[in-house]
């Protein structure tokens, strides 16, 4: 069964990724922010990482530079709604520069929030086969 860790600072987001992976038939785990991510990819070793890009404590960009480091087989899909990290109100012109510079930084694919439950379970699916 394929591994699936899911980062979001969102309870809500992470909570509807976690049920749709989970009956797509992938163990899934959730973490807040990227230092939660980090410890559990060392136990959990995910074979694909979603991860938003504003999060408290650890961003998702530092923690994709990391895992590319630390991890470079694992697949990354980065998320984003965009926003001013202080407001979190979205805006497209920043969210495609932090989608762009998370796939200069290593990320395998990414997905412009909001997205719908076939785009995560079709993007999922090309990073595991």
């Amino acid at each position: 069964m394929k591994r699936i860790l899911i980062v979001d600072d969102e309870e809500d987001i992470r909570d509807v990724l976690e049920l749709i992976l989970e009956a797509e038939g992938y163990s899934v785990k959730t973490a807040t922010n990227g230092d939660e991510a980090l410890q559990l990819q060392q136990a959990f070793q995910a074979d694909v990482l979603i991860t938003d890009i504003i999060m408290p404590e650890k961003d998702g960009i530092t923690l994709i530079k990391q895992l590319r480091q630390d991890y470079p087989a694992t697949k990354i899909i980065a998320v984003s709604g965009g926003g001013d990290p202080a407001d979190y109100k979205p805006d497209a012109i920043t969210t495609t520069v932090y989608l762009s510079t998370a796939t200069v930084e290593g990320a395998d694919a990414v997905l412009s929030k909001p997205f719908d439950r076939a785009s995560i379970i079709e993007t999922v699916a090309s990073m595991v086969q």
